[in-house]
Order: C-alpha cells, then structure tokens, then sequence
C-alpha cells in the first residue's frame, strides 16, 4: 500500500458538488465511497466500514483523487492534498516489474502457435 492506515481521507468542495449533481461517470462504487468520506475518516476506518479489501479501497480512492473529488492528509502534515501520489518509495514486491522480465508476449505467442496447431490437427 502506498498510503498509511491512518492516512485521513475526505471529499473536496467538488467531491460535495459531485454528489449533489452527478458529472463524472463514477462507478456505483465510487460514488457510495465519495458519500461516504462525509466527515472525512481515516483509511482503516473506511475500509471497515465499507467492508472493502485495503488494496481495492486504495485504488478507488487513487480515481477519485485524481478526479480532484477526494483530498488526503498523511499524519503529521500540515494541510490536504488532492494528489494521488504521494513520496514514499515502493516496497520491493509492489516494485513494477520490468519489460525484459515480462512472460506475457512469449506466453501469448505459445498459445497462438498451440492453437493453430490444434486446427490444422482437426482438419486432417
């Protein structure tokens, strides 16, 4: 997780518009979160009471930051931010992996040359 479990979060001025007035195409999800951070809560507390994974919750809350709709305050900091990221560093297994590392593109061609195997199998 990139925030802290006592990182507060809660809605903008537009986040209040947001509610009364729908325009961004939030999800349902989204949108029972944003009514939900009224008053703001601490991350823990929101996903106890929403019932949600810490992961998941993070990545609804990161969409909506970005959507300027939700702010944050880290402990300890002086005012709210409205940015989703934040200058922590990234433990080493939440680190992207890198391209030469990836076995997407040699497993997707596997599949397709198994594939056209099996057709020219079964036509003969």
């Amino acid at each position: 997780m990139l925030y802290e479990p006592d990182t507060v979060w809660g809605r903008t001025e537009q986040g209040d518009r947001e509610v009364t007035s729908p325009r961004s195409g939030l999800s349902v999800a989204q949108r029972r979160l944003l009514k939900r951070l009224t008053p703001p809560r601490k991350f823990t507390t929101l996903a106890a009471k929403l019932h949600v994974e810490p992961p998941i919750l993070e990545t609804e809350l990161v969409r909506l930051a970005q959507l300027q709709l939700v702010a944050y305050q880290r402990p300890g900091t002086p005012r709210p931010r409205t940015a989703p990221r934040i200058d922590l560093e990234l433990a080493p297994e939440e680190q992207p992996r890198e391209a030469g590392r990836s076995l997407t593109v040699p497993l997707g061609l596997l599949a397709f040359a198994l594939g056209i195997t099996a057709v020219l199998l079964a036509t003969m």
